[in-house]
């Protein structure tokens, strides 16, 4: 007989009487899940907001069991009532763009809580992907590497290319917030790059890059990014950004459309201000002011910052490496906006990733920006902050490895884009 792990995962609400998966040999077994928040609560909005949290939680535990969707197998769901077949149907095709899972519904339920919708499912994963927080290298060459300037506007940009060049695979390209700089990518590049080309590069005014006209912003940085990639000769690629980066990626991937094979917002409404996203923007939790402390920073989160006094430190040094002023930026940020009719322009496949403890940007206005995107999918990352890749980069990684092994399997060209 198998031997039994049984995973408890932090942050998602659980009863004592049961874990939230249990892994024997190859196979995971996640435990019925409800659309509940961290403290236990249904979360409102009728039966597609609960559908949405109960996937988002399920892809909570998979990722912090070393698996993905990709991995799933099977999904038994459970309605209180029937006739939401049809509703919960059109959340669940947010998760599943490709062959679906196995699966079963069945209607006429009770569920504990009240929930009206249960769902729980089985994976294979033979060979995790995340295994103690590393991935498993074995004797492989390290990945190359190699950085420069581009000229552009008056300014010197810096960039950094990590990864085989010539490989074929669409390059990730990451742009970072206003707390950071290329360095702050440092849980991400690595990872990524044993599979695909990264690139990072620094905003004007942060990390290594140069801001003497005093421009800095989202007006000036899509045609930055462009310009690097032009230097790069990249003309298809997946674009992520991290709170103001997503502006950057979104004023890009309209400048240039086709440069976007997918777009990742990460903690960002990237422009979009409906009623609907300053709603949700209205109902962050405000944690108070900063204070000059240890590792105190607003775009960690309150419960990171305490355990994790040291990566919290690091955030606050690379967040003051450069000389943009962040009052300045954020002011600069607010007045670019994107209407519906931008939105609809974006018709890529599209990653929003939020935490679920975000103070700057609360994941019902991530939602909603989710809504105004053709092709959109949303992660929630419990328990984090509005940092998520650098204050849990393993659920992070694992929710974006998902997405692009998505995309390469349905994309089918092996075009160099370098």
């Amino acid at each position: 007989m198998a031997h039994v792990q049984r995973l408890v995962v932090p942050g998602v609400h659980r009863l004592p009487q049961f874990a939230h998966a249990a892994r024997a040999g190859e196979y995971l077994f996640v435990s019925g899940t409800l659309g509940t928040d961290c403290d236990g609560r249904l979360v409102p909005g009728g039966l597609a907001a609960e559908t949405d949290r109960t996937l988002g939680n399920l892809a909570t535990i998979l990722a912090a069991s070393g698996c993905g969707w990709n991995d799933v197998a099977s999904v038994s769901v459970y309605l209180a009532d029937l006739d939401d077949f049809a509703t919960m149907n059109e959340v669940y095709d947010r998760y599943f763009d490709g062959p679906a899972p196995a699966r079963i519904t069945v209607g006429g339920v009770d569920l504990a809580l009240d929930a009206r919708v249960e769902m729980q499912c089985v994976a294979y994963c033979a060979t995790p992907r995340i295994e103690s927080g590393l991935v498993e290298t074995a004797a492989a060459a390290p990945p190359a590497r190699r950085t420069g300037y581009v000229e552009h506007d008056g300014e010197q940009l810096y960039y950094e290319v990590v990864g085989d060049e010539s490989s074929g695979q669409v390059p990730l390209v990451l742009s970072h917030g206003a707390g950071g700089n290329h360095a702050s990518w440092f849980q991400q590049v690595a990872h990524f790059a044993s599979s695909r080309p990264v690139v990072t590069w620094d905003h004007r005014g942060y990390g290594r890059s140069s801001d003497h006209g005093d421009r800095t912003g989202p007006l000036v940085a899509s045609t930055d990014l462009l310009a690097i990639l032009d230097e790069l000769g990249i003309t298809r690629a997946d674009l992520v950004g991290q709170s103001m980066g997503g502006w950057s990626i979104v004023g890009a991937a309209l400048a240039r459309p086709g440069l976007a094979r997918s777009i990742v917002l990460s903690d960002t409404i990237a422009g979009f201000t409906t009623e609907a996203v300053l709603a949700g923007l209205a109902r962050a939790r405000s944690r108070g002011p900063e204070r000059d402390a240890l590792g105190d920073h607003p775009a960690l989160g309150e419960a990171f910052s305490a355990n994790f006094p040291e990566l919290a430190h690091l955030y606050q040094s690379l967040s003051r490496m450069g000389s943009a002023n962040s009052e300045v930026v954020i002011r600069r940020l607010l007045e670019v906006t994107y209407d519906t009719d931008e939105a609809e322009r974006l018709t890529m496949p599209a990653l929003l990733i939020v935490g679920d403890h975000d103070q700057l940007f609360a994941p019902s206005a991530i939602r909603a920006v989710a809504d105004l995107l053709p092709d959109a999918r949303v992660v929630e990352v419990v328990g984090a902050g509005h940092s998520p890749y650098f204050e849990d980069p393993r659920s992070w990684n694992n929710a974006v490895d998902s997405f692009l092994e998505w995309l390469d399997q349905s994309d089918g060209s092996l075009e160099t884009p370098f």
